[in-house]
């Protein structure tokens, strides 16, 4: 009986892991809109050095989404995967609500985010990622600040 839930659990998980694993990001946009309730054609993602994404977004940032090139989403290349997939569930949030309200909710973006955090059973980074509102606060724990979006 150990071994059948053990197995199961390993199956699950990876399963989970999986289904948001893949390089197109197909199925984060297809997270993102059904957690947000928006439909739309998937946007450009440009994975660029970090000067390209300075000059395009600022210098202190390692992805966004300009209202004005609304259809793109910029990221710095060589990030953590994890980091990656978790900014681009925010900035795809984001992409969605602009292009159907032409504004953000960057509540609904961080709750997306947590969502996401917690579907592949990261309860603590969703809880840090709440508590400094994904990235626009920061929080001091153990010596260790966090920030979101670095």
């Amino acid at each position: 009986m150990k071994n059948i839930i053990k197995n199961l659990t390993f199956v699950l998980l990876g399963a989970s892991t999986f289904c948001f694993a893949d390089n197109n990001y197909s199925s984060l946009y297809t997270f993102v809109e059904k957690e947000i309730g928006i439909n739309a054609d998937e946007p450009n993602i440009i994975f660029s050095r970090n000067e390209v994404v300075s000059t395009t977004c600022s210098s202190n940032m390692i992805a966004c989404f300009r209202t004005d090139k609304p259809g793109n989403i910029y990221i710095k290349s060589g990030l953590e995967q994890e980091l990656v997939n978790v900014t681009l569930v925010g900035l795809m949030s984001d992409y969605l609500q602009f292009n159907k309200f032409k504004e953000l909710d960057n509540n609904k973006s961080c709750k997306i985010q947590t969502k996401y955090l917690l579907n592949t059973y990261k309860v603590r980074k969703a809880k840090d990622y709440r508590a400094t509102e994904c990235g626009r606060k920061i929080l001091t724990y153990k010596q260790e600040v966090l920030l979101a979006s670095k």
